[in-house]
């Protein structure tokens, strides 16, 4: 259970317990490491302008706690130039993950001494040097083949001046905003590098709790056991994001929790909802709730509660910024909430573990957490002043990459709810006949790697392999000359289900086939003749290749047998126990209810493509 309920004072004085305990966990996994039986599950290439030892526990430590168990190699002291150029001599093992992180006055400290004595070129100059910087960034990002993550820089801590002097604002203040700024807006054009916000770290534990004197004059090591915590858990959660699915869906008391006071006791009028405090802090949280739906997540209610009087809120009253579309499901009644939540997940097709439970009653929080431990559950703060910061700080939905099919996530819920009323009615056949089904087949640019990327590592049940990849991995693939990299995008009359589908194939020339690596299709679109169609497709990608035949594998896992009988059940014969092979002309036809489409750039020499079946 998380509980958010605390001061200041205890929240401090958490953080220092917390520091302790992360520092012997690092101590250790560091002896567990040295010793004969050692295994780690990712490895980490850290590299810093600063002497950076200190930071490695804060970076671990966090790792261990989610069943990740890292390797942890530190590179020399500011020698940022020298790792992006040559990373391969500076690590004694490839890292999964390359972290490095910069201050300006490691940098460009003769730049920045310069223009604070009215130099006018010393802004120039610092500029070019940054762009020397991201210049080998770019160089390092387009040789390493894992993820590599880099940092805005704080405010410079080592100079004559401060943030407490009066030119500040137009001074070192301004140099370090264009600074960041241009860094910022140059690596986010990098497809792929990641940034770790230590500006933004430094301003959260504040300028004078962030630097400490003696570390730096003594060691090099400039930084506070507190900012270092902060710094440590902000990567962390970003190599997580790299190897854990965010949750899903957050699902949602209403009494207490999305607005002040008890609808069925109080009546509408009587809420604490609108533009007076406590009503704002209320309505804010609301604001919240929207915005993490823009992201992609699901918003469900179980609420012990008349419906038609929690309904009556959403409809009618004025404070209300949550509306009932927004919401994708609900159990409003009497019965526990534990059961509730089971037919919520049911009705969203989601796991059970993939659900967030706020609510304000430690009793149902207490009892969520003793019959449904799957579901990580939120005690709503008692006073409605510290909702707002309790609950951003949440990092249960972390991703690093926010896609066009996450924002519509929660919109094409409701198309699917229609689709699903439309289903009930109609016979199998029927249903598909009046859908509509359009498919696009398209070779992956750049702005899809990120959903791809998504979609391999979270689909399960109709994955033939289940091989998962990082965005970096299918960048690489997405380049090769060899490999293919497709995409499908469904839509119909309700509207768009988004990019849905993946496939990774090769082209063998030598024995003519076309050989399937992954092949995955997102539930939603299951049942449907997808799966036909997407085979279909690629049997025409093969025609084009001069291929023969198509050969996939299927792998069995605990969770694809939706997938199990696919290759037979479209004619493919087995060639051993993993492998089958059907010929180009043996694949079935596209079901006439379907319009299928290839779209996008053909390979270079491949020719040109213009694909249309319409049957």
């Amino acid at each position: 259970m998380l509980d958010r309920r605390s001061g200041t004072g205890s929240a401090q004085s958490a953080e220092k317990v917390r520091i302790t305990e992360i520092k012997a966990a690092w101590r250790e996994h560091s002896q567990q490491l040295a010793g004969p039986d050692a295994k780690t599950s990712i490895s980490i290439g850290l590299a810093t302008s600063f002497t950076g030892n200190s930071l490695l526990p804060f970076l671990g430590a966090p790792l261990l706690e989610v069943d990740l168990k890292p390797s942890i190699e530190l590179g020399p002291y500011n020698q940022l130039f020298q790792v992006c150029l040559d990373h391969k001599n500076i690590f004694k093992t490839e890292p999964d993950v390359i972290v490095l992180l910069y201050r300006l006055e490691d940098i460009v400290l003769e730049e920045l001494l310069a223009f604070l004595q009215g130099d006018a070129g010393a802004f120039q100059r610092a500029v070019e040097k940054i762009d020397l910087l991201v210049s080998a960034l770019k160089g390092l990002h387009e040789r390493f083949s894992g993820t590599l993550i880099t940092s805005l820089p704080p405010f410079p801590t080592i100079l004559p001046t401060s943030t407490s002097s009066l030119e500040n604002p137009i001074r070192l203040g301004a140099l370090h905003r264009a600074l960041t700024t241009r860094f910022g807006e140059a690596v986010t054009s990098i497809s792929g590098i990641r940034l770790c916000d230590l500006d933004a770290v430094q301003r959260e534990c504040g300028l004078p709790n962030s630097f400490d004197s003696r570390q730096w004059y003594l060691y090099r090591q400039p930084f506070t056991d507190s900012f270092l915590f902060k710094a440590g858990s902000l990567l962390a959660r970003m190599v997580i994001a790299l190897r854990r699915p965010s949750k899903k869906c957050v699902v949602l008391d209403c009494d207490n929790t999305l607005w002040g006071g008890t609808v069925g006791e109080d009546g509408i009028n009587n809420l604490e909802l609108g533009d007076e405090f406590p009503g704002t802090a209320f309505r804010d949280f609301q604001r919240l709730l929207l915005y993490w739906r823009g992201q992609g997540i699901l918003l469900a209610l179980a609420s012990k509660n008349n419906e038609a009087d929690v309904w009556e809120v959403f409809d009618k009253h004025s404070g209300m910024l949550l509306k009932r579309e927004h919401i994708s499901a609900w159990q409003i009644n009497w019965n526990p909430k534990s059961e509730n939540i089971v037919h919520i997940a049911k009705a969203l097709n989601i796991g059970i573990e993939s659900l967030v439970f706020i609510d304000d009653s430690r009793m149902e929080i207490d009892y969520m957490q003793a019959t449904r431990p799957e579901v990580t559950s939120v005690l709503v703060p008692e006073d409605p002043a510290d909702i707002l910061d309790a609950m951003r700080h949440l990092t249960l939905f972390d991703r690093l990459e926010v896609t066009q099919e996450d924002r519509s996530r929660a919109d094409m819920m409701r198309a699917e709810q229609q689709r699903e009323q439309l289903s009930s009615s109609l016979s199998k056949e029927e249903f598909r006949k009046n859908l509509g089904l359009r498919i696009d087949f398209f070779l992956a640019q750049p702005e899809d790697l990120e959903r791809i990327t998504q979609l391999i590592n979270k689909t399960n049940q109709f994955n033939l392999t289940t091989i998962r990849r990082s965005a970096d991995q299918v960048r690489a693939l997405a380049n090769s000359v060899q490999q293919r990299v497709f995409g499908i995008r469904v839509s119909d009359k309700f509207g768009d289900y988004g990019l849905t589908g993946v496939v990774i194939a090769v082209i063998q020339a030598d024995s003519r086939q076309l050989v399937i690596d992954t092949f995955l299709l997102s539930c939603r679109v299951l049942g449907r003749g997808v799966e036909t169609a997407l085979l279909a497709a690629l049997a025409q990608e093969a025609r084009m290749e001069s291929a023969d035949y198509v050969e996939a594998s299927f792998i069995p896992t605990a969770k694809n047998a939706p997938a199990a009988t696919f290759l037979p059940d479209h004619g493919f014969h087995a060639e051993d126990e993993q492998r089958w092979k059907i010929a180009v002309s043996e694949v079935p036809d596209l079901d006439s209810s379907i319009t299928l489409t290839r779209s996008g750039a053909p390979r270079v020499g491949l020719g040109t493509v213009d694909l249309q079946v319409s049957n």
